[in-house]
């Protein structure tokens, strides 16, 4: 069992997620045992075993601390690789886009179509399609169109003519 699992400044158990100590490297003895122990929670874990079972097995104080290095090995494993196969998706899609462009150039509706598709799914990819926010309070409603009399007396005294033909109140 490897011990070391006194609470951090942040109330965490020490070992699940180390931070750096000034002065420490990344591959400090301390961080590379911690990153292990977040390694073999994450195996005990993907075998069935419960947090508080996972914390007895590795010497974490308690549940939280298996929980807290479960959750960040899986961060640690599953973050790069989704990096990664987007970075590659990126680039077939780019590819895909260079091999229709001729074909669109020329005005291949086909090509154009799937051109489009390939635009969307890279949008989507990238987050580009992210719905925006309106506050439609802050709208103001278009102006009246004014009619042909209205329009005179606008011009002629700066004001308009209520529905009465009477000049309308300044507020």
């Amino acid at each position: 069992m490897v011990s070391g699992n006194a609470p951090d400044s942040t109330g965490k158990p020490s070992g699940f997620s180390p931070s750096l100590r000034p002065g420490e490297s990344k591959t400090s003895p301390r961080r590379l045992v911690a990153v292990e122990r977040q390694r073999q929670s994450l195996e005990l874990r993907k075998a069935g075993m419960t947090f508080a079972a996972i914390a007895v097995q590795l010497g974490y104080k308690d549940q939280r601390g298996a929980f807290y290095a479960v959750n960040t090995a899986l961060k640690k494993v599953l973050r790069p690789p989704a990096e990664s196969l987007r970075t590659l998706d990126l680039e077939r899609l780019d590819t895909a886009l260079l091999a229709l462009w001729p074909r669109v150039r020329r005005g291949d509706d086909k090509a154009i179509t799937t051109m489009l598709r390939v635009m969307e799914r890279r949008a989507r990819l990238l987050g580009l399609d992210s719905p925006i926010e309106v506050d439609l309070k802050d709208i103001t409603p278009p102006p009246k169109e004014l009619s042909d009399t209205e329009l005179e007396e606008v011009i002629r005294n700066g004001r308009l003519l209520n529905a009465g033909g009477s000049r309308a109140q300044n507020n």
